[in-house]
């Protein structure tokens, strides 16, 4: 991509999910700093992964709450900031990511002065979390959603596999919108969260009725005769008629880098960076989000949307810094472990958290935000929402 005759620089950004879209922002927001930017994503759409659990159950409402973002809107959108920024967006699958091109599946590379690499991560198997690579359009991500459901509506028991936050709202979600369906989930409850907050949240799901079992499935559907063993075969669990995934997190960096960037890629496929967020190696590569690995001896603060814009917010600001051969500013990683706060929706009634305040404030906070839309009412006008589509 050659930049134009007034532009600082020209910047791709591999995916169009929050972390890349919040790259963008930040570049265009930033004054008197002309970049352009281009999005490149396989979907036509910026998917809110973050209320999957509720698209599962409620797949009608995608389009009232705007989970299902058009990402050439959203880019439009993100071009009307203040600056004189160019941000377009190009539908199409990065095969191949450089030190500064992008291939993609048709074939044709695109060049640019930095790359910046968003593509978060995804479950080992389902759409629970993000879509699956052949849901390229809103259109076919709400249509798998509601074939999940109705799969869901003539089921009798789900087992949902893995117990971290995805898999507890998911549970959480299921069992408030089947109240007669039978939930089981298996898993590490919340692992490496807080004792105090493990106890609720089991608390509060066993009183919705879902039964809360260790150990792990590996199964991706129940056995002919209905049942389902957890991996070490100590656990049986029978007349299930339906396996929900939300485990095993997985990265594609080792797919997508070329030669040059491999050496920068961890065995988990994530991208190991410098504190500036550049690969270790490459100077015009950038990584935020989940894909970026954390640095030994440091720890994340905050995991998932939070963590895609603190990062994002770092790497956009040293994308413009880089182009005006500015220094680049250090992302602050945690040097120690921290609790992290933590807000769990079990479905649209029921919230529990653990961000250091009263019970009964963290209660409400629960409901009246994530519960309500997963905090979409919070960032929708970020994205555009009422103004370019």
């Amino acid at each position: 991509m050659a930049p134009s005759s007034e532009s600082l620089g020209s910047c791709i950004i591999v995916g169009g999910g929050p972390g890349g879209v919040h790259v963008a922002t930040t570049i265009a927001k930033m004054c008197g700093a002309t970049v352009d930017v281009t999005i490149v994503d396989r979907q036509n759409y910026m998917d809110w992964s973050l209320a999957s659990p509720r698209m599962l159950v409620a797949p009608d409402d995608i389009d009232q709450y705007g989970y299902c973002m058009p990402l050439d809107k959203v880019c439009e959108f993100v071009g009307l900031q203040k600056g004189k920024n160019k941000t377009t967006f190009v539908q199409a699958a990065v095969t191949q990511v450089g030190p500064k091109s992008v291939t993609l599946d048709n074939g044709q590379t695109l060049e640019a002065d930095v790359i910046v690499v968003a593509i978060g991560g995804q479950y080992s198997s389902g759409a629970i979390w993000k879509p699956t690579p052949d849901l390229t359009t809103r259109e076919t991500r709400i249509a798998a959603f509601r074939t999940l459901r109705e799969k869901i509506a003539n089921s009798k028991h789900v087992v949902v596999t893995g117990a971290g936050p995805s898999g507890v709202e998911v549970a959480g979600e299921l069992k408030a919108a089947f109240p007669d369906l039978q939930v089981t989930m298996v898993g590490s409850l919340l692992p490496n969260s807080p004792e105090v907050l493990q106890i609720r949240v089991k608390t509060a799901l066993e009183g919705m009725g879902v039964v809360v079992k260790e150990g792990r499935v590996d199964a991706k559907e129940p056995d002919s005769d209905g049942t389902v063993k957890t991996r070490d075969g100590g656990t049986t669990i029978e007349n299930v008629d339906l396996i929900l995934n939300a485990a095993g997190f997985t990265f594609k960096g080792k797919d997508i880098a070329d030669d040059t960037l491999q050496k920068d890629v961890t065995d988990r496929g994530q991208f190991n960076c410098r504190h500036t967020l550049q690969l270790a190696s490459t100077d015009s590569v950038f990584c935020c989000g989940d894909v970026l690995a954390v640095p030994e001896g440091y720890y994340a603060d905050v995991k998932g949307l939070q963590h895609a814009d603190m990062t994002a917010e770092t790497v956009g600001k040293n994308v413009v810094a880089m182009l005006q051969q500015k220094p680049l500013a250090d992302f602050a990683w945690s040097k120690t472990p921290i609790n992290k706060p933590m807000m769990t929706a079990l479905g649209p009634k029921i919230a529990i958290g653990y961000m250091g305040m009263p019970n009964f404030m963290e209660n409400f906070l629960g409901r009246t935000l994530k519960c309500k839309d997963y905090y979409m009412s919070l960032k929708k006008s970020g994205y555009g929402k009422g103004k370019t589509w």
